[in-house]
């Protein structure tokens, strides 16, 4: 099933209005969950794209960290599927796949990432900061933890994730939230 480009935009009296060159001003970290439902058709992309229109389709915060987890979700998801489907299906997973990579490419040609680094020691710092007054009343996983501590370094606007406790998580210490659910 191929996939909509998320950068269209939807027309109707709901959509705020676009931004120069289309893209929203705001400071916007997205977990690679949620960038994974804008790359790949899974339950939830549906809602991920129009939360992602709805904000004015901003440029996203893309670390290497982001890089890393997507393109190794991507691939995750093919053996997945691969290890379920018979051989003639094979030929389609590989299409998609193929189709998901090249998309996050062209985004990040047209400029819809903002790559950046960031400190990782202070990223890691503050996350051990974060997990230690939170995780036991929470349960968020260490990489969560670690997506949040990054995203308030990088003095985020909104924070998209998937994660209800990742969701919880970023709540509790302030960042506005876009929680997506995994069902259309």
């Amino acid at each position: 099933m191929r996939t909509p480009s998320v950068l269209q935009r939807a027309e109707g009296p709901n959509e705020p209005p676009p931004h120069e060159y289309g893209i929203s001003p705001l400071r916007v970290y997205a977990d690679s969950s949620f960038l994974v439902k804008l790359l790949v058709r899974e339950a939830g992309t549906d809602a991920a794209a129009a939360e992602f229109r709805r904000l004015g389709l901003p440029r996203l915060f893309f670390l290497p960290l982001h890089e890393l987890e997507v393109e190794n979700a991507i691939r995750q998801r093919a053996f997945h599927q691969n290890r379920t489907s018979a051989s003639r299906e094979r030929r389609a997973i590989s299409r998609e796949i193929t189709a998901a990579f090249s998309r996050l490419r062209t985004w990040q040609k047209r400029g819809l990432f903002r790559d950046v680094a960031s400190d990782w020691d202070l990223a890691v710092q503050r996350a051990r900061h974060i997990s230690s007054q939170h995780t036991d009343r929470l349960g968020s996983r260490a990489i969560d933890v670690l997506h949040v501590a990054f995203a308030l370094n990088l003095k985020t606007e909104c924070f998209l994730t998937t994660d209800e406790r990742q969701a919880a998580l970023a709540k509790v210490l302030g960042l506005e939230l876009v929680l997506v659910s995994d069902e259309d």
